[in-house]
């Protein structure tokens, strides 16, 4: 546990948000959407962050909190994981800083005039799923064959997860939010980088 907190201290804290909100939500129910959830009219200023640490949806079972969490799990730790590890922490906390950001933008405009609940932490999965994919060139020798087929089916059911039909047209929107994220926080980066260097 101490060596996962110093490797993946960003990855690690944030599962220990999502998992202790998640519990919350199960005894609180309804209590804690309406108070830590994303709103289009929001209430409280926190939301725009809250909502991305937030799992489930309100009125909906139990098992679909947990579902949800599980699967933005997947995204989450062995993408942001291989992230952290080889990028650092300071950039792994830019990007999820980043893809809140957007996909809390994207999520006010494209509800605007509506009365939607929204919560989860998928734009910063899909900001880590860009990230992984586009660093699993250089560590590929390295993986073995089991954790190789294991990113593959991860970015298979990344790919799927981002079609409407599955979906619906805001939450594949908001992924799109996630991956813009990465590309616009490797970008900056690399221009910082060679601005640097001039």
């Amino acid at each position: 546990m101490k060596n996962n907190l110093k490797t993946y201290p960003v990855v690690s804290i944030l599962t220990f948000i999502c998992l202790f909100l998640g519990i919350l939500t199960s005894i609180y129910g309804d209590a804690i959407y309406d108070l830590l959830a994303f709103h289009s009219q929001p209430v409280y200023y926190w939301q725009y962050l809250s909502g991305t640490l937030m799992h489930g949806s309100k009125g909906a079972p139990l098992w679909f909190l947990w579902l949800h969490l599980f699967l933005n799990g997947l995204m989450i730790l062995p993408f942001g994981g291989l992230l952290e590890r080889k990028r650092g922490s300071k950039h792994v906390l830019l990007v999820f800083v980043t893809a809140t950001v957007l996909s809390s933008i994207a999520f006010h405009f494209l509800t605007l005039g509506q009365k939607i609940q929204a919560t989860g932490i998928s734009a910063v999965g899909y900001a880590f799923v860009t990230g992984g994919i586009m660093l699993l060139p250089n560590v590929w020798k390295e993986l073995s064959r089991t954790v190789k087929w294991f990113y593959l089916f991860l970015i298979f059911l990344s790919g799927l997860m981002l079609l409407p039909v599955i979906t619906g047209w805001i939450s594949t929107l908001l992924h799109l939010s996630g991956i813009a994220s990465y590309l616009l926080v490797f970008i900056g980066s690399k221009s910082l980088k060679e601005r640097g260097s001039n």
